[in-house]
């Protein structure tokens, strides 16, 4: 009885060890190996006297072959591709929408980074380095209406809800917005607390803003202890308040793209809009700083 134990034994183990050899074989037959794209992050630059501080916050690059996606992929990334030989590819720079991981998608006013008859080869990890800007106004209809780099006077206006208002930093101060650029030297700075437990600071007018579902982004820079609100005011018949956001506090420099285009186009019979920005804390103290903020859309 051991001994025809044993033998079964031998028999199970030769027919496991023969069937994965075969089964190997086959799949060593069909296999394809792919090419790698790897990608740490983009290069931002901007015109600073036409579009501002080049701040951004591309976390994903999406990725095209001729033309069809091949998906999107959160930076850092390294990308398996089963592609042989000479293809067009583009890397389009991907952004988190509302600052909503749930709502990712390409930038539309970004450029993308192309490289034509790009060679896939097996098992090679291609490390590359894209680039990309904003589109220029020769290339699109791009348009910038409002910029605030608090460099210069504020155009940010306290609305007559708010206990305090915005105000510059002293020159050069350790809690600004830099880069290495060194064209900032001042940000904005709200403080509430005691009394003042509430702000709402708002833009000038906007008459014509597309509204045929274009998309309108609102881009801020910012630092805080507390929570903030963005959101719209629409003047149809009076004043109408469109919340949009709510902004978690972040102890360090942050960015947000705020998409108000779906809203603007649901308010299409609004002759104006204003965005807002506004906190309330019920801290002793709440701080927040801004900058950087911009209103871009395409015609």
């Amino acid at each position: 009885m051991k001994a025809f134990r044993k033998l079964l034994s031998i028999f199970m183990i030769c027919f496991v060890i023969m069937a994965g050899i075969l089964s190997c074989n086959k799949f060593e037959g069909s296999q394809e190996i792919p090419a790698y794209i790897h990608v740490d992050t983009f290069l931002f630059t901007t015109q600073y006297a036409f579009e501002g501080a080049a701040t951004h916050k591309i976390t994903d690059v999406w990725l095209y072959v001729d033309g069809n996606v091949l998906g999107c992929y959160e930076l850092p990334a390294t990308i398996p591709v089963l592609e042989k030989g000479p293809h067009d590819i583009a890397l389009y720079p991907g952004i988190k929408l509302n600052g909503n991981s749930s709502t990712r998608t390409i930038n539309p006013f970004y450029v993308p980074y192309e490289i034509e008859h790009y060679i896939f080869k097996e098992a090679v990890v291609d490390t590359l380095s894209p680039t990309t800007r904003y589109y220029s106004r020769e290339e699109s209809t791009i348009q910038f209406p409002f910029i605030e780099d608090f460099e210069r006077q504020v155009g940010l206006d306290a609305t007559s809800a708010s206990d305090t208002t915005i105000v510059r930093t002293e020159r050069d101060a350790p809690e600004i917005w830099t880069d290495e650029y060194q064209n900032s030297h001042y940000s904005g700075y709200v403080w509430i607390g005691d009394t003042l437990d509430y702000f709402c600071i708002s833009s000038p007018e906007f008459y014509d803003l597309p509204n045929q579902g274009n998309s309108i982004f609102l881009e801020i820079d910012y630092k805080c202890t507390e929570l903030f609100e963005v959101g719209l005011f629409a003047k149809i018949s009076g004043i109408e308040t469109l919340e949009l956001v709510y902004v978690k506090p972040s102890p360090v420099w942050n960015k947000i793209y705020i998409n108000l285009g779906p809203s603007i186009t649901d308010a299409h019979e609004a002759s104006y809009f204003k965005f807002y920005i506004a906190g309330l804390t019920d801290e002793p103290e709440a701080e927040y700083y801004f900058d950087n903020i911009k209103l871009v859309y395409r015609e």
